[in-house]
């Protein structure tokens, strides 16, 4: 038997997203891709926005195909398709990041690819340029820089399979 806060507690969250015909692991990846509660939020006044901005999407609410499709490009502004397709395989988004000795081989890398501090500051603006101006991915990005700065194939391919880890 349940306490009587704990029930209505249960009632509130459900009447939440009564209102949305979602499949429920669609609703549940939300709770894996946001951590904090304001991005969750932000998350679904976006996703509730589009809904009342889209009148296709206004006037079949029912269609649960078509809720699923703007529930999933939402999800698409704030992260890719293969994060999304993760979490909602329940891989989890840290196993695909750089960790313990991985991090020292990364240190080593960085070290032997660039000269001095200098150099990859003029890598990372350049990174930063890329991405803003051109709209690259971070790994777009960093080969063009490195290719700028004249660095080797093998190189760039090292430091673009790390990049593509963390991103």
């Amino acid at each position: 038997m349940k306490p009587e806060e704990v029930k209505r507690m249960e009632d509130e969250e459900d009447e939440e997203f009564v209102g949305l015909n979602v499949d429920t692991s669609l609703l549940e990846v939300v709770q894996v891709l946001f951590k904090t509660e304001p991005e969750v939020e932000v998350f679904y006044d976006g996703f509730i926005e589009r809904i009342e901005s889209d009148k296709r999407l206004r006037k079949n609410q029912g269609n649960r195909q078509r809720m699923n499709q703007a529930f999933i490009d939402e999800l698409l502004k704030y992260h890719d398709i293969d994060t999304i397709n993760n979490a909602l395989n329940d891989n989890s988004v840290e196993d695909n990041l750089v960790s313990g000795e991985d991090e020292k081989n990364v240190d080593k890398l960085l070290r032997k690819t660039f000269k001095n501090k200098t150099e990859f500051r003029m890598f990372m603006t350049h990174i930063s340029q890329y991405m803003m101006e051109n709209g690259d991915s971070p790994v777009e990005a960093a080969a063009k820089a490195m290719k700028v700065m004249g660095k080797s194939d093998a190189e760039i391919l090292a430091i673009t399979s790390v990049i593509d880890k963390v991103f």
